[in-house]
């Protein structure tokens, strides 16, 4: 028995040496370049303990997990090592590729025991140097022996941040060209994304349409996040300001949620009342948040605080996305192009969001270390396939307002014509009374020798009676305090009253407004009805009724007995023309139908 238990213990210690062997890295093995974070033991006891300046462990070390090197905001303080061999004498840079580490700490310690100390981070002094080109991570000189093995303890702190990081062992040469490389790319694709936007914003302001103002703001936020990710502004801002690329990161976010809101909201018809009512309190939230926490990192760095603050920013980050992702499913389903295009691009969005943001910056799975291009890579093609869409919808709305300004301009001909036309109809009208009764009348007076006084006054009260009923016709009516709107329809439709027809006129709650244009409006609208009625209806009664409505708007509602007409036949007619042009200018709505039995007009919604 204790032999079996001597020989598990034996092959126990024998897999333990193995394991280690494999943990120590011979960089030898690949002279340019190696990504060495699957070479990174992490340490499962608390704290070191230091002697001499340097950190001394327990034997406690085990293999990343799935996180890697990315912590969350609620993590404690991770050491790491990192073992590394060479066969031959050589200095190789070890890169830390990502900025927005406040604090890191390393110790190097080589074969003679002989341990350097060097501080990194956000919070050093490391970009300070005006030399120190930004090289969106932070690197450090290794110089090996031959057959000497380096260890690198390190730690790295967030203070309620999350913190990420990828260690690149590469020969000077290599890193040098591979910078210069992601530089220029980067570069190219940030004059690709701002191009696009600087169009789509020049395009709002040209012409005028919200959905392109927002397609601006949403992706300028988006941009403005991913350089706060590259650490664009850290060598920048002195130590005064150290923690101003996590909160522009933070605001940054904030801006890309509401504007990308507000961009949909324009962008698909067919959902705008959804995005109305998701705006009505989501706005109000957003406002206040936003505010709350401008407050709290004025006042407080304490990292319980910070570390919630960006929780509760990923929170309603997800929260404006589920509804989003609701809506535009809603337009997908009504098959609407625009809708379908979103959706297809938002569904992408969001699960590029979830693994490359989300959940790295939660702790939950490891950063990848393409994430820096993939943020511009993302954007360039989003803002690209947006552009395209929004320039064909407005080259659409574009086509549209041609289509409706050159109907407007039809309908404006035509009602030239029908004005022109009325006003030789009135000409005609004026000069038959004028040549026929005037005319004739004042002839007989002035030609006959016979005509006794009783006759002539009769005559001459006639002719007066006639210019009197012409001149009121042309004459628009004054309404003030003395002569209001319900008196003069009333002394309008004794004018139209004879045996031949009845006029009956009703008010009903009409209000007293003092719109006097509206007011000519229904009074014109009224005599060409009685007009019309007395001229070709053959009516024997004619009812008009005038309603009120307690938001100040009015109907007006006339009915005849006549013999009616052709509706669709009369349309382009001088009378009904008028008619629809005067309902028009009072934001009106006018409905007719006419049968054998009588005519039926409703006025509706007159703004008084």
């Amino acid at each position: 028995m204790k032999e079996k238990l001597l020989l598990l213990f034996l092959g126990f210690l024998y897999s333990s040496l193995i394991y280690a062997e494999s943990k120590v890295y011979n960089v030898t093995s690949n002279p340019k370049r190696t990504n060495c974070t699957r070479y990174v033991e992490n340490y499962t006891d608390q704290l070191p303990f230091f002697i001499d300046g340097g950190p001394h462990f327990l034997d406690s070390w085990k293999e990343t997990s799935l996180d890697g090197l990315s912590d969350g905001p609620y993590e404690n303080t991770h050491w790491y090592r990192l073992r590394l061999y060479s066969d031959i004498q050589q200095s190789k840079i070890l890169f830390f590729n990502y900025i927005l580490v406040p604090r890191m700490r390393i110790w190097v310690k080589n074969e003679n025991d002989v341990i350097k100390e060097y501080e990194l981070g956000s919070n050093s002094s490391y970009y300070q140097d005006s030399d120190q080109p930004l090289i969106r991570g932070y690197d450090l000189k290794l110089d090996f022996k031959a057959g000497e093995e380096i260890e690198i303890f390190f730690f790295k702190n967030g203070y309620g941040w999350p913190t990420h990081t990828d260690l690149f062992l590469c020969d000077e040469p290599t890193f040098l060209k591979e910078n210069y490389e992601d530089n220029k790319n980067l570069i190219i694709l940030r004059v690709l994304v701002l191009t696009m936007l600087t169009m789509g914003l020049i395009v709002a302001l040209l012409s005028k349409e919200k959905v392109f103002l927002f397609y601006a703001l949403s992706f300028y936020s988006g941009a403005l996040f991913a350089e706060t990710e590259l650490g664009s502004f850290v060598k920048y801002f002195d130590s005064q300001w150290i923690n101003f690329s996590y909160y522009l990161r933070h605001f940054a976010n904030l801006f890309y949620i509401i504007s990308l809101i507000y961009f949909y909201k324009y962008l698909l018809n067919d959902v705008r009342n959804g995005f109305n009512k998701l705006i009505k309190w989501f706005t109000p939230l957003w406002i206040a948040y936003t505010f709350i926490t401008l407050i709290l990192f004025l006042i407080t760095k304490n990292e319980e605080v910070i570390a919630g603050i960006f929780i509760s920013v990923v929170l309603l980050s997800w929260v404006s996305f589920g509804w989003c992702f609701y809506l535009l499913f809603q337009s997908f389903k009504s098959k609407s192009i625009y809708g379908k295009i979103a959706f297809g691009v938002f569904l992408t969005r969001l699960i590029v969001i979830a693994i490359f943001v989300s959940l790295p910056n939660l702790g939950i799975i490891e950063r990848a270390t393409f994430t820096d291009y993939l943020y511009y890579l993302f954007i360039a093609y989003e803002s690209i396939l947006y552009f395209i869409m929004l320039f064909i919808k407005v080259i659409n709305i574009y086509n549209d307002r041609l289509r409706l300004l050159f109907k407007q301009k039809q309908l404006e001909n035509d009602y030239s014509k029908a004005v022109l036309k009325g006003q030789e109809f009135e000409r005609n009208r004026i000069g038959r009374e004028l040549h026929d009764h005037v005319g004739g009348n004042l002839a007989l007076v002035n030609k006959s020798d016979h005509l006794g006084e009783p006759e002539v006054k009769k005559i001459i009260t006639s002719t007066i009676k006639t210019v009197r009923e012409m001149s009121h016709g042309l004459i628009t009516p004054t309404f003030n305090d003395v002569i209001n709107f319900e008196d003069s329809i009333y002394d309008l439709s004794e004018k139209y009253n004879s045996k031949e027809v009845t006029v009956f006129i009703k008010f009903i709650q009409w209000p007293d407004s003092k719109n006097v244009e509206t007011l000519n409006h229904c009074y014109r609208i009224i005599q060409e009805m009685l007009h019309n009625a007395q001229k070709h209806s053959q009516a024997k009664s004619v009812h008009i009724q005038f309603f009120g409505n307690e938001n100040s708007t009015g109907r007006i509602i006339y009915e005849d007995n006549g013999v009616g007409f052709d509706v669709k036949h009369q349309k382009g007619g001088v009378g009904i023309t008028n008619i629809n042009y005067r309902v028009n200018a009072i934001g009106g709505e006018v409905f007719i139908e006419s049968s054998q039995l009588g005519t039926v007009i409703r006025i509706e919604k007159i703004n008084l």
